[in-house]
């Protein structure tokens, strides 16, 4: 399949493509993990899932994944992605505790290796930073890195603030999926929406293949989906 591009007109029309293309992936008659992205750009293909999930829809045997977490700050605080999660996904749903699995600073060590036991990611769903970062892997990240734990950028911590309340008290360490995770997935799903993102998208998925824009490795992966509004899609040819 290599990279299949969709560019939609809304971002509303990309929300609902991409909670579509999960439905999919949730109704194959086998466990099914998935890497959860969080922040503005899945807020609302979280929305339509939950609409969807909320008709009946059996997902007994989907496990849920976060794909990177704050250090040092409680799960419960709002612009944590655990706290995102519960407000806009799990906490809409009948989704069991049993099946949902949070990575935080504490259980990292071992994430890799959990995910893999259990038949490895289905799909992981991205979205990138206007650095190019996907997860929380930062630019100049080597591309072979597991699951981990890395100081954010300052451009990071610009984009996150507001979710925080404020630059100063967004946390400085993340931990994140590595490079090496995410292409390990047998599906990646990247979403993009607004202008902000339009240059990096251009790079990522066409520049040149380099650590300094981690997401340009997505060029190498044989199935990705990269779901686009017209403004994001804006500097593609």
């Amino acid at each position: 399949m290599k990279m299949k591009i969709i560019v939609s007109n809304t971002y509303e029309e990309m929300s609902k493509n991409a909670a579509d293309f999960l439905m999919k992936r949730m109704a194959q008659e086998k466990r099914v993990n998935l890497g959860l992205a969080t922040g503005n750009t899945p807020t609302g293909m979280y929305r339509q899932l939950v609409e969807y999930l909320n008709l009946g829809y059996g997902i007994e045997h989907v496990h849920f994944y976060n794909i990177d977490e704050y250090c040092d700050v409680d799960e419960t605080v709002p612009g944590t992605c655990a706290y995102y999660l519960q407000v806009e996904f799990f906490g809409k749903t009948k989704i069991s505790s049993d099946n949902i699995h949070l990575l935080t600073e504490h259980n990292y060590a071992g994430y890799d290796t959990v995910i893999e036991k259990n038949g490895g990611f289905d799909t992981v769903i991205l979205g990138i930073g206007e650095n190019g970062h996907i997860a929380y892997n930062e630019p100049n990240t080597p591309f072979d890195t597991l699951t981990n734990v890395l100081a954010l950028t300052h451009e990071s911590k610009v984009q996150h603030s507001e979710e925080f309340g404020g630059y100063d008290h967004v946390p400085n360490k993340a931990v994140t999926i590595g490079i090496k995770t995410i292409m390990n997935a047998q599906n990646i799903l990247l979403m993009a929406n607004g202008s902000k993102k339009a240059e990096i998208i251009k790079e990522s998925l066409t520049g040149k293949i380099t650590e300094d824009v981690p997401g340009s490795i997505l060029q190498l992966h044989p199935r990705v989906v990269v779901l686009l509004d017209r403004e994001a899609a804006g500097k593609l040819s």
